[in-house]
């Protein structure tokens, strides 16, 4: 049984991109997912490419009300259908990872938590109040607790969890899915999206929320008259948690709205950038890298151990405007560098992070957890 707060075809942050991801290629090994989630606008309970999907409702539709809202129903779940699972793997370590270890692991059923980020205010270091209620149970008494980055695992180690329950498995990609555009590619892809052929294209993906350094983008931008010979395309939605404010075209700056379906932009961008404040192990820059992009993006999360600066990608302290600046001009003059980097970066995501080998680590935890049921 996977726990998470979203789940394909509805909307759903890249925690339940991974969870998808891992679900399809257990049910291609014979395994039998049930995936528990609430539920979403036009979208009920069945299954999807294999995998069962459970969807409870969700009372409340405020973004800050949602999940307290939800768990109630969650664990009532959890209590009367436990027992059937062999293992409850919760995607995120949120609230859900409480409730799965109180509900869920009384009933005989061993509990998986993957933490997807770290930092203040993130799964490991969550606000005082829920700290009280919780006392961080999800993260202290699950049978193992997968880091995606060592700087997770460390601060899962400093609250007191037990090193030996603490496993090191990154994100994965469906590596098949994602490719670099030939120059043929490349021109369609850019005349279809309606996006200026002749100009090297810099690409923003993700919320449009000041979390994600777009500020800090669009700062450095205004501020580098040289960085104007290029257009920088930022495809997105406002983030209702943590919003940027409007943003509007301008001579170089293109502002599309969010789709599921990136190739397409990965195609038609000559480099991504990702300024984060906070990262967990960004599926958009694996995503871009598998295309052959070159990356810039800050030390925060699992990117620096993705990204070996100048080889694969390129890597900022968070809030470095001028550094900003600097690497997207220098990425911008040379179309010999880009290309370099971009063939790098691909081949360091085929050969590290694909989904089978990921699911590969996943699932011999797996029956190491449940020999211990």
């Amino acid at each position: 049984m996977f726990c998470t707060l979203g789940y394909a075809p509805g909307p759903g942050s890249g925690a339940e991109q991974q969870a998808r991801l891992q679900a399809e290629e257990l049910v291609r090994r014979g395994h039998s997912v049930t995936v528990v989630c609430p539920s979403s606008p036009g979208v009920g309970s069945g299954d999807h490419n294999g995998v069962h999907v459970v969807r409870l409702p969700w009372p409340h539709r405020r973004w800050y009300l949602r999940e307290v809202t939800y768990l109630p129903l969650l664990t009532a779940f959890l209590a009367v259908n436990a027992h059937r699972f062999d293992l409850c793997h919760v995607h995120l370590a949120s609230r859900q990872a409480d409730v799965a270890v109180l509900a869920a692991k009384r009933l005989g059923c061993p509990v998986y938590v993957k933490v997807a980020g770290g930092g203040r205010g993130r799964e490991i270091s969550p606000t005082k109040a829920v700290k009280l209620l919780t006392r961080q149970a999800g993260l202290r008494d699950a049978d193992t607790i997968q880091a995606i980055s060592e700087p997770i695992a460390r601060e899962l180690r400093a609250i007191g969890v037990d090193d030996s329950k603490i496993i090191r498995i990154p994100n994965g990609l469906a590596t098949t899915r994602w490719s670099q555009a030939s120059p043929e590619e490349r021109v369609a892809a850019r005349r279809s999206l309606n996006l200026p052929e002749d100009c090297v294209i810099v690409l923003f993906a993700g919320r449009f929320a000041r979390q994600k350094g777009l500020p800090d983008l669009l700062d450095a931008w205004a501020a580098t008259p040289d960085l104007h010979r290029a257009k920088l395309v930022l495809v997105g939605a406002p983030a209702a948690d943590d919003p940027t404010g409007p943003i509007e075209d301008s001579d170089n700056v293109i502002v599309r709205d969010w789709t599921d379906d990136l190739q397409q932009y990965y195609w038609a961008a000559d480099l991504l950038v990702l300024p984060s404040y906070a990262e967990g192990m960004s599926n958009t820059l694996l995503e871009a890298m598998c295309c052959g992009l070159p990356v810039v993006a800050t030390t925060v999360g699992a990117a620096t151990e993705m990204i070996q600066p100048e080889t694969d990608g390129f890597l900022i302290e968070p809030g470095d405007k001028s550094g900003l600046a600097k690497v997207l001009t220098r990425l911008i003059e040379d179309a010999g560098l880009r290309a370099g980097v971009g063939a790098a970066a691909a081949a360091t995501v085929r050969s590290r992070f694909a989904i089978e080998g990921v699911v590969d680590q996943i699932e011999r935890r797996y029956r190491e957890v449940a020999k211990q049921k």
